[in-house]
């Protein structure tokens, strides 16, 4: 049996922000030249309350040793909390974050709970960009692309099942 491999990250701004970032998996691959890390297996990164799950987690690094990008593959599952104003969960095949960009790109099935603003968001392809404030959708072979939002009757009461 392959024991589950623990490897911890220090930097700012790593994942979601200056705390530290701790990774396990099955297996653990460096691969110093290519400026990679690859964990396999069970894949499960956590930062504060921030979680990602997925069959494999990869991180690349600039030449400093900060991370530059990182990609969730395969059943992924996350939570991003980013206290006050973002705490979103959802699922999809393949999760890509640019860390310097603070955006995240959500191919395959993906689905967006925003917990805050009380609204969904599915399609084959979901772009955030946090810098902006922006998000976009794409449909698929599978339908159209889906958003929800609450809505308020005249008197401010939300409208639908309570």
């Amino acid at each position: 049996m392959v024991k589950r491999m623990l490897w911890g990250m220090t930097a700012a701004s790593l994942l979601w922000g200056a705390e530290n970032l701790e990774v396990t998996a099955d297996r653990f691959t460096h691969l110093e030249k290519e400026q990679k890390a690859i964990f396999e297996g069970h894949a499960h990164a956590m930062q504060g309350k921030s979680r990602i799950d997925a069959k494999k987690f990869i991180v690349n690094f600039d030449k400093e040793g900060n991370a530059r990008v990182y990609q969730a593959i395969g059943h992924v599952r996350f939570e991003i909390v980013k206290a006050p104003d973002r705490h979103v969960k959802g699922s999809c095949d393949r999760l890509i974050y640019r860390v310097a960009e603070d955006t995240y790109r959500l191919v395959g099935h993906a689905d967006v709970n925003d917990l805050i603003n009380k609204r969904i968001m599915k399609g084959q392809e979901i772009y955030l960009d946090n810098k902006k404030g922006l998000a976009t959708a794409k449909s698929g072979h599978n339908g159209p692309v889906k958003f929800v939002f609450p809505m308020k009757d005249a008197t401010g009461k939300k409208k639908g099942k309570h």
